[in-house]
């Protein structure tokens, strides 16, 4: 059994152009990319512009479970302090007259 699932989304990729090239359909123009849109399913209508990419992200199943801290804490002996305590006892048939 494996211990990761697996997600795939498709993002739609629009290039960031420079404004002052003067060959706007070249590669030199392209400065940058952004993702501008993503689905879980191919798009029926991407964005004018864009390209469409896919991508399978794989994430372990323990990503998923809650927090569970535990701690174990030893506190040695060296660090307690006894703490005494005195009693003094009474007849308790004293002082029934």
């Amino acid at each position: 059994m494996s211990e990761t699932v697996k997600a795939i989304v498709y993002l739609q990729v629009q290039p960031e152009i420079s404004g002052y090239s003067w060959e706007r359909d070249t590669i030199a123009s392209v400065k940058g990319a952004k993702v501008v849109g993503s689905t879980q399913n191919r798009s029926q209508r991407p964005k004018p512009g864009t390209v469409e990419v896919k991508l399978t992200v794989e994430i372990p199943k323990s990503a998923f479970l809650p927090l569970r801290p535990e701690a174990i804490v030893v506190v040695p002996e060296s660090l307690t302090a006894p703490h005494p305590i005195e009693v003094e006892a009474e007849d308790a048939n004293e002082g029934d007259s």
